[in-house]
């Protein structure tokens, strides 16, 4: 395995630009004319398209007999910004409200084309709207042509509303709109989901009221917080909501909110993108990105209808493609979709595994286990009812990691047998005492390299009376002896994809189920009757003893992704997080959303396509043929923008 530092994005601006979350309505399910929602909702806004208008400027869209009641289209957006043409003279018109997340100064920016308006007012009342921004055309997200573009500095309080209206007017060609904002602790960026609310004909001022299931849920609910935190329970409704921010105040109290601030509803403390409120509502613990410590963060269980409180979900495999929905997370592919799914991985478990014969010389394979380790009396019995008590022999395979830390070291090996015994380290003969005996000991050393993982085989044959088997090993400097179960690992039998260590066309679990070893050439041994070689037995999917079938032909048990077993590598790949966007303001963690790693063995081509999930710094691309290869690397933020691809960079596989 080849392992590289190919990338690093400390200095990669991230260029924000790309699509929206768009959901279109059919404008024929609604009344004569479009139809307001009753109640305000957060998250979203929406567009209302007028078609058919011609004209550059806002005057010919406020002139038009369907203005305003009746528009051709609506669609939902998730943030003030249209980056893509949709069509020529058309107008538009985004009503809505906007919450500060912090009380403070705020700047409001626009670009557009071609004229775009900005009104906001100083309540939630539509009649203080003033117009603050204008712009003639500009280029996408361009917010320094003209000086119109940029408002005055507006003084906003945290928990409150704002009234809002965005007026466009598009005449021909290019299309487009952006309002963006800059305030307390952060620099200019548009305006998203997070501090919006649609326009609705609920009066202003006012909280929708709770239906009555919703309104015996929250009292429940608190009831039971209050009981389970040892809280005396206030029976007062609504229930106690000093600052308005529609959270409990007792359950602000027990997790470090403040109840005399309604701007920490908004706060995500532990970065798992549930706001407070979403946390008091979802009842999972804001200061705890996995509530249920399942291993899925709450805002993802959030995002694709699971429970945060129940670990059992992670088990779950909605789009039925074999795949858990933990296993889908820690790949970075999506659970709601069948054709997209985790590559397969080899998965490794502590101890050996033993292969069990008959016959001193590995004469006649019986079976595979799990041996946690090598130390074994079995006095004048055997390991088995399916083992003989004298005349057999066993294989153990493992990879062996030394624990140290750094630079080479000696490791002491020490067998006790009784009979035979061979030790292979890194596939170097130690001790060959391959004979009769009463039970021995030997030892021998290996300078081994921290962390670099070597094979461990140990053979073994019992010819008659007592049957002994240890391995031991010891750091010759420290002089400890290692507890081999956290010292040695295998590749679990229960593992349903491996490759081959050998590069010999026969991958290692075949080799393990079925009495191989895996260090040692064998694709032309012939371990039957019939002249069938170990390699055509694993092509036709047959054991290679007994020619039984134990998968489809042409199908072995495992494979590599092209099914053909040949010669494949990895390249592991590491990068920093960006700390900054192309404009110079800064982007936290909490607001990446995963990796997109682009490959393939054209510079200009590369078709092949790996997503990393945020949080993740690294990560192995396997199955790679020798040649060339080349990676980019890209940045997606939790509105779906991506930065633009890093250069390539170019790994060879020899």
């Amino acid at each position: 395995m080849a392992a590289v530092k190919v990338l690093s994005l400390s200095a990669l601006a991230i260029l924000i630009s790309g699509c929206q979350s768009w959901q279109f309505e059919d404008i024929e399910e609604l009344p004569p004319t479009a139809a307001i929602p009753e109640t305000s909702e957060a998250g979203k806004v929406d567009a209302w398209y007028f078609d058919g208008i011609s004209g550059n400027y806002v005057q010919n869209l406020l002139d038009a007999d369907k203005y305003p009641d009746s528009p051709d289209e609506i669609t939902e957006l998730t943030e003030l910004r249209q980056a893509n043409s949709r069509a020529n003279n058309y107008g538009t018109l985004i009503r809505g409200f906007i919450e500060p997340p912090q009380t403070g100064e705020y700047t409001f920016q626009i670009s557009g084309d071609d004229q775009t308006l900005f009104l906001l007012s100083d309540s939630e009342s539509p009649e203080g709207a003033i117009q603050i921004a204008a712009t003639m055309s500009t280029p996408l997200d361009n917010f320094t042509r003209y000086a119109s573009q940029t408002s005055g500095v507006q003084y906003l309080e945290a928990g409150k509303r704002y009234y809002f209206e965005l007026r466009h007017k598009e005449g021909g060609w290019d299309d487009h709109f952006t309002v963006a904002w800059s305030g307390p602790g952060f620099s200019r960026r548009v305006i998203g989901g997070n501090a919006l609310h649609s326009w609705a004909t609920q009066a202003t001022g006012t909280t929708p009221e709770l239906t009555s299931e919703e309104a015996y849920h929250l009292g429940y609910r608190i009831g039971f917080f209050d009981a389970e935190q040892g809280l005396s329970f206030s029976s007062t409704y609504p229930p106690l909501d000093v600052d308005g921010d529609k959270l409990y105040d007792n359950w602000e109290i027990v997790y470090g909110l403040d109840p005399s601030n309604p701007g920490d509803a908004a706060s995500d403390s532990d970065n798992d993108l549930l706001t407070a409120l979403d946390e008091f509502w979802a009842r999972t613990n804001p200061e705890t990105d996995d509530t249920d410590n399942d291993g899925l963060p709450d805002g993802y269980e959030f995002a694709y209808g699971l429970d945060p409180t129940n670990p059992g979900d992670a088990n779950a495999d909605p789009d039925d493609d074999g795949y858990t929905m933990l296993q889908e997370y820690e790949a970075g592919t999506d659970p709601t979709d069948r054709n997209d799914f985790p590559e397969p991985q080899e998965i490794y478990a502590s101890g050996f595994v033993g292969q069990y014969f008959t016959g001193t010389e590995f004469d006649n394979f019986i079976y595979s286990q799990r041996d946690a380790q090598i130390d074994f009396n079995w006095g004048n019995g055997s390991p088995s009812s399916e083992i003989p008590k004298d005349r057999f022999s066993v294989r153990w395979q493992g990879w062996f990691t030394p624990p140290h830390a750094s630079g080479s070291r000696e490791y002491t090996f020490s067998t006790t047998t009784d009979d035979g015994v061979r030790l292979l380290v890194d596939n170097t003969v130690l001790i060959n005492q391959w004979k009769n005996q009463s039970p021995s000991s030997y030892s021998a050393s290996a300078d081994l390299e921290a962390g670099t993982p070597v094979a461990i085989t140990m053979e073994y044959f019992e010819f008659g009376w007592g049957a002994t088997a240890k391995l031991d090993i010891l750091d010759s400097i420290t002089g400890e002896t290692l507890v081999t179960s956290e010292a040695i690992q295998h590749l679990s039998l229960d593992s349903d994809y491996a490759n081959s260590s050998l590069s010999d066309g026969i991958d290692d679990l075949y080799k393990l189920r079925y009495g191989l070893p895996l260090m040692q050439p064998t694709a032309n041994l012939v371990l039957n009757s019939s002249g069938v070689t170990v390699l055509e037995a694993y092509q036709s999917g047959l054991h290679p003893y007994t020619l039984e079938t134990v998968a489809e032909p042409d199908s072995p048990i495992t494979s590599l992704p092209d099914g053909s077993g040949g010669d494949r590598g990895s390249v592991s790949l590491s990068w920093t997080p960006p700390g900054t966007r192309v404009d110079g303001s800064s982007i936290s963690l909490s607001e990446i959303d995963r990796y997109r790693i682009n490959y393939g063995q054209d510079a200009n081509d590369l078709t092949e396509v790996l997503e990393v999930p945020a949080g993740t710094t690294s990560t192995t691309v396997t199955g790679l043929m020798t040649g060339s290869w080349y990676f980019t690397i890209q940045v997606i933020d939790i509105n779906g923008l991506s930065s633009e691809p890093s250069d390539p960079v170019e790994h060879r596989i020899e």
